[in-house]
This record gives C-alpha cells, structure tokens and sequence, in this order.
C-alpha cells in the first residue's frame, strides 16, 4: 500500500470516530436515541457531503442554470467529478457500522 492510501484508510476511520462521538455527544445534550437516529444522521451527511464536494453534481447544475438563465446562454456540463477522499469514505463507513448495529438492536 501506498503512503497516501493509508493516510486516505486513516482519515476514514478517524473521521467515522469523530462522527459517532459528535453523534453521541448531541444524543446526550438533545434527546433523542442514538442507536435509532445514527443510521439516518449518518446516511443525511453522505449525501449532503456528496452533494457539496464535487462539481457537476445537482447543485452545481442548478447554480449554472441559474447564471445561463440569467446571461441567457446555456451551458452543458454532462460530467460529475466528486473529490472524494477519506472524509468521505468516512461516512459511508460510519454509516455502513451504524447501519449494521441498528439491524442487531432491532432484529
């Protein structure tokens, strides 16, 4: 493995810890059930990450949309290119561990 995979592997889980304490650490301060509310707080920061870490995607579309409405040339973009790194890849797994320990507390 490369220098920056494990640095990538790292920030992942170090990034998923992170998200569980602060998930935890606002289930104590507001009340809510953390084992039945991390799955989707969790699910909510992956798309919302998604959704703001690339160009191409639904926003940045809408925002091009709204500037060619505007000069009233209209601009295509076909592509997504997300920058997805270990931030990322530590909510999906966050999301992932959550999702999994939900399904034993419930089944």
């Amino acid at each position: 493995m490369g220098v920056n995979m494990k640095k990538s592997i790292a920030l992942s889980v170090i990034t998923a810890a992170v998200v569980g304490l602060l998930i935890w650490a606002a289930s104590t301060l507001v009340p809510f059930s953390y084992g039945e509310w991390s799955f989707f707080i969790g699910l909510g920061l992956t798309v919302l990450f998604f959704f703001f870490s690339g160009s191409g995607g639904f926003l940045s579309k809408m925002a091009t949309f709204q500037a060619s409405a505007t000069v009233g040339k209209v601009q295509e973009d076909n592509e997504h290119n997300a920058y997805l790194g270990g931030i990322f890849y530590g909510l999906v797994l966050y999301t992932f561990v959550s999702l999994i320990v939900m399904l034993i507390i419930y089944f």
